[in-house]
């Protein structure tokens, strides 16, 4: 047995000692300073590289080694995505709770700190609450379910068949946070089957999922798992001598139909057709706001089969509609519950929770129901709660946020002894007041809701029962908020805003990236690589601000210091490909091919399915003259991701050279169609439909050019030769005169214009 202990002992030490492999604790550190700052290679344990998302960027200010400030209190929020404040945790529910505490007791300091991730189950937690113990905790509060079957180790997803053996996970995590155990990993990597490669199913969202029925017997370890795991949570924070707040998991039942459903396994075939009839039927009635009788079919189907979730979901929205509020609940719990995309906390799930909770009761631990809270929180929702407090499954809107920090504060105040005095007098601060300590703006709100609508414009959404009208109204919700905070007034009035809240609080990092958004927007990337340069300073190792740095810097012209910080962005994290895919778009720019064409290629042998870099090596083939090699990649790129109007027009340009009018057309058109204000292919088809002679045509397009770009010279002297060829001569020079006035050094544009005027004076002195 020594023999081989000292084998892998000595090849442990010698890859450390030439930096082979990574941490693979949640926090890192310490720095020169003394803190602790999160992985952003944390996840790599869990996920494969490119779907791998990082921690939210947070720094402890720990001296020495994990010693927090003196009379600080220090809370880590754990869970997933929900826990994280998805789309935006400077407005989570943990941010709200900060505000709350720090409003509440002005005396005492509170570091508050966000440890949930994007996609992450019960097993990541569990990592991730046993490096946050030995970071002087005071409190964890836990708020997790969502993600038990398909997050890590889930049968729910093509990177996982089965639930294995919870023993085998821990051994196989623990092996993997050897440096030995990651050598054999990555060897093992290059020989797993392709299909499990995640760039074969990058932008082919729904391929990533099993579907997964209620009955399946797979499911029974992911329940015994989630319970193991919760139970050791708890007993890592006892050990740590801290506190717990364990939380039941609300989702959206009333306004969030299944994602898939499963019919009966024992359904005859004569059986379903008359299934589908009845279904149909209901259907065509509830369209029609007939709800009795499409209640009747339902029910009627129901009898047939009531294991399809959708079922279950329609007969909720009829009871809903009868006032039969209790058992519309019903329903719309069985169809979370049946849901065969499991992506949300089913009634099992929120059970164990409570179970836990009923075992761990005592000193210092302490129990929230918000799914209970939540719904019961509006009379007129009837405890089944939809869009009010949710953007879709389980991300919670502001609203739905601050009600479960609200339903935490009153529980952590109970599990700290510490909080026993010292609170101000008064109710705990309301959203209002929340929102202005956080300095939530409408800029903000659209943001988040523009944020989410492209999220759910996508798979597996897409597929969802009534998809089209719920993504319509939500586009609708955000244009409305986009027309209120995009007039001159508005934008101002959030500048100010913004100006106002870093005078108070120059060290809130998110106030300085919110800025930047908006100084973007606004035209000032001088004013957004300001704020962005103070973020990076704070937090250099943050390979996405890195990114968005180089980005600000390149829109003003500083394009050597974006290429630094690109190169800075891919030594954190080397396999970072969008940041590859802006780097050699910016050296394309710069007139740099094949040093673009070496960083796109470098991103699809990285991830051979990214339609980006795809386009991006498309587009600088074609600029090199490899027109052929280029409409190839570009074919591509929209083969992967066919709603890419810049990829549809770039290739219908390179058809219009090539010769090839009625293809270009089609391509031009699905470019517009994607995106009616992309000014260049309005342009494009407009010299296009010129030289087929359909001059009616023409001069609408180059007219929808010119209403999108006012100074588009070519846009304007084009349409004038059109006019001309049509005889509107009057008409024609005057735009004529525009495109030289806009452009007075064309040649070109002068000798046309003097032409025409030279051809109608004559015409003017006739009888």
């Amino acid at each position: 047995m020594l023999a081989p202990l000292l084998f892998f002992g000595l090849l442990e030490a010698s890859l450390r000692l030439v930096g082979y492999g990574y941490p693979t604790g949640f926090f890192v550190g310490p720095d020169a300073s003394g803190g602790y700052t999160t992985n952003c290679r944390f996840g790599w344990r869990f996920f494969p590289r490119l779907l791998c998302r990082d921690p939210m960027p947070c720094l402890l200010s720990a001296k020495p080694l994990t010693a927090k400030p003196p009379d600080s209190i220090r809370i880590f929020v754990l869970g997933e995505s929900a826990a994280l404040g998805i789309p935006d945790p400077s407005f989570g529910f943990a941010a709200i709770l900060a505000a709350m505490l720090r409003e509440q007791y002005p005396d005492t300091r509170f570091e508050v700190i966000n440890a949930a991730m994007v996609a992450i189950s019960s097993h990541t937690v569990l990592e991730i609450a046993r490096d946050c113990a030995a970071r002087e905790p005071d409190l964890f509060i836990v708020y997790m379910g969502n993600n038990e079957v398909t997050g890590p180790f889930g049968p729910g997803t093509v990177l996982q068949p089965r639930t294995p053996n919870l023993r085998t996970i821990r051994a196989s995590l623990w092996v993997k946070s050897t440096r030995v155990g990651q050598l054999l990993d990555d060897v093992a990597g290059r020989f797993r089957a392709s299909e499990h490669d995640p760039g074969l199913w990058r932008g082919k969202d729904l391929s990533v999922y099993r579907p997964i029925a209620a009955d399946d017997p797979r499911l029974s370890p992911v329940y015994d798992n989630f319970r193991q795991n919760l139970t050791d949570i708890c007993e890592v924070a006892r050990r740590a001598g801290a506190a717990v707040v364990l939380s039941s998991v609300s989702v959206n039942l009333r306004d969030f139909p299944p994602m898939a459903s499963l019919h009966r396994a024992d359904l005859t075939p004569a059986d379903l057709a008359r299934w589908e009839a009845i279904y149909r039927k209901g259907g065509e009635l509830e369209a029609a706001n007939r709800w009795p009788q499409a209640l009747a079919q339902f029910e009627a189907a129901a009898k047939l089969d009531d294991r399809y979730a959708e079922l279950q979901f329609r007969l909720g929205k009829c009871l809903l509609k009868a006032g039969r509020f209790a058992e519309a609940r019903e329903r719309f719990e069985a169809a979370r519950d049946l849901d065969t995309l499991r992506v949300r906390a089913d009634a099992r799930i929120n059970a164990l929770i409570r179970q836990v909770a009923a075992e761990q009761q005592g000193a210092g631990f302490q129990f929230v129901d918000a799914e209970r809270s939540l719904a019961e929180s509006n009379p007129d929702w009837h405890g089944i709660p939809g869009e009010e407090l949710f953007y879709e499954h389980v991300h919670l809107t502001f609203d739905g946020n601050y009600l479960l920090a609200k339903a935490v504060f009153d529980q952590v105040c109970r599990a700290l002894p510490q909080l026993a005095s010292g609170r101000r007098g008064g109710e705990v601060p309301s959203k209002q007041r929340c929102a202005e300590l956080l300095t939530l703006t409408p800029w903000d709100e659209y943001q988040m809701a523009a944020s989410m609508e492209r999220l759910t414009s996508r798979q597996p959404f897409a597929n969802q029962w009534n998809y089209s009208l719920r993504q319509g109204a939500a586009q609708r919700k955000m244009e409305e908020l986009h027309q209120r905070i995009s007039t001159p007034e508005a934008l101002e009035a959030t500048w100010n805003t913004y100006e106002e809240a870093l005078a108070k609080s120059p060290d809130n990092l998110s106030l300085h990236m919110h800025f930047s958004t908006l100084a973007t927007e606004r035209g000032r990337p001088d004013v957004a690589a300001e704020h962005l340069q103070i973020v990076v300073d704070t937090l250099p190792w943050d390979a996405s601000m890195q990114n968005s740095l180089a980005m600000a810097q390149a829109n003003c012209g500083k394009f050597k210091e974006a290429v630094d910080h690109y190169q800075k962005a891919l030594e954190i994290k080397p396999n970072y490909v969008q940041v590859r895919d802006n780097l050699g778009r910016l050296l394309m720019e710069l007139g740099q091919y094949d040093e673009a064409v070496t960083q796109f290629q470098a991103a699809l042998e990285t991830a051979p399915d990214f339609a980006d870099a795809e386009y991006s090596l498309g587009e600088v083939l074609v600029k090199r003259g490899q027109l052929e090699e280029g409409i190839a990649h570009l074919k591509r790129a929209l083969e992967l991701n066919p709603d890419m109007p810049d990829a549809e027009y770039v290739l219908g340009f390179v058809l219009v050279k090539s010769g090839q009018f009625d293809k270009a057309v089609a391509h031009l058109q699905q470019a517009l169609k994607l995106n009616p204000n992309l000014v260049d292919a309005q342009y494009v088809l407009g010299i296009v439909m010129a030289q087929r002679g359909q001059l009616d045509q023409a001069i609408s397009h180059f007219q929808q050019a010119l209403e999108l770009n006012p100074r588009f010279a070519d846009a304007e002297y084009n349409l004038g030769n059109v006019l001309a060829e049509r005889g509107q001569l009057d008409e024609a020079i005057v735009h004529l005169q525009k495109a030289v006035d806009i452009r007075p050094d064309d040649g070109n544009f002068r000798r046309t214009l003097q032409a025409l005027l030279a051809k109608r004076e004559p015409e003017s002195k006739r009888p």
